[in-house]
């Protein structure tokens, strides 16, 4: 019996100018990188990554999104998230922030880092409901999909 290796891809969708959501869903940016794969690699690209591709958690507020794709396939995407500049109708990149192969150490690297812009977010808040509030958008972490 042969294992299927995945491999789990943070990414930070950076908007040009500065919005509160993206409106995104998993579906809308699935189909977006996967006509990119097809457009950069072809048919091949298309059919290597197919297989095991899905955004398994997006967030609008933070902006940060996890993508599975097999071990075989993630050259393929990684590679074409440089390239991609329009996501829906808002002009953004993508920045990688992390590839793993589990999502539970994804989902460490994921928490270290929206901590770690607590910490920067945090010093700008003057009062205590503020950054109540901004804790609790940035640290929602909800994988039901």
């Amino acid at each position: 019996m042969v294992r299927i290796k995945n491999r789990y891809i943070a990414v930070q969708i950076v908007p040009y100018t500065p919005t509160e959501t993206l409106r995104l869903n998993d579906h809308s940016l699935a189909k977006i990188l996967l006509q990119n794969v097809q457009k950069y690699h072809g048919v091949y690209g298309l059919g290597m990554i197919e297989q095991g591709f899905r955004v398994k958690y997006i967030n609008d507020r933070t902006k940060i999104a996890i993508i599975r794709c097999l071990h075989r396939g993630q050259r393929f995407v990684s590679s074409i998230l440089p390239l991609i500049t329009l996501i829906g109708d808002v002009r953004a990149k993508f920045r990688t922030l992390y590839i793993g192969a589990t999502i539970i150490q994804c989902n460490k690297f994921i928490v270290s880092h929206q901590k770690q812009f607590l910490d920067r977010a945090m010093g700008q808040m003057t009062s205590a409901k503020e950054r109540q509030d901004l804790f609790k958008r940035v640290m929602e972490f909800d994988m039901d999909r």
